[in-house]
């Protein structure tokens, strides 16, 4: 697997933007995988909209076809590492995108989110945002000392 796809991702492409269509069509389903966080996230979703039990079939449908990955203690341990270095810099971010944050470097894995503002915080991340099209090649950010 080379790609974890974040929430709005998923929700790109169960909607059907072209541009995250188009880099879905050039990866094989074994590179992509998503966190149990953002499954949570899809459903919790779901059950918010006036579609519940179609939006539920599509997020069926859409996760057998991907690896959902499960918060093990690798993730744990990199998600306390990150969280401990961005509170004392002061610029915490919401303890599920850390999970996901977490779940990317522990794998070594890209991710795929177009929120790169928020997560570009986090230091040795390698981000790819396949909304912007083809300008959406993946970029690593810069390790920072503790």
């Amino acid at each position: 697997m080379t790609f974890l796809l974040d929430s709005d991702t998923c929700v790109f492409w169960l909607r059907g933007q072209p541009a995250v269509e188009a880099w879905l069509n050039e990866v094989s389903p074994e590179e992509i995988g998503i966190s149990v966080i953002t499954l949570a996230e899809l459903h919790y979703g779901a059950d918010c909209s006036a579609q519940r039990d179609a939006n539920h079939q599509a997020i069926d449908d859409f996760v057998s076809g991907v690896l959902v990955l499960p918060v093990d203690g690798s993730i744990a341990r990199v998600f306390g590492a990150i969280k401990a270095e961005l509170r004392r810099q002061g610029n915490l971010i919401e303890d599920f995108d850390l999970l996901l944050a977490a779940t990317a470097l522990a794998n070594d894995l890209t991710l795929v989110t177009n929120n790169t503002g928020h997560f570009e915080r986090v230091p040795g991340l390698t981000l790819s945002n396949w909304a912007r099209g083809s300008s959406g090649a993946p970029w690593t950010l810069p390790h920072v000392a503790p």
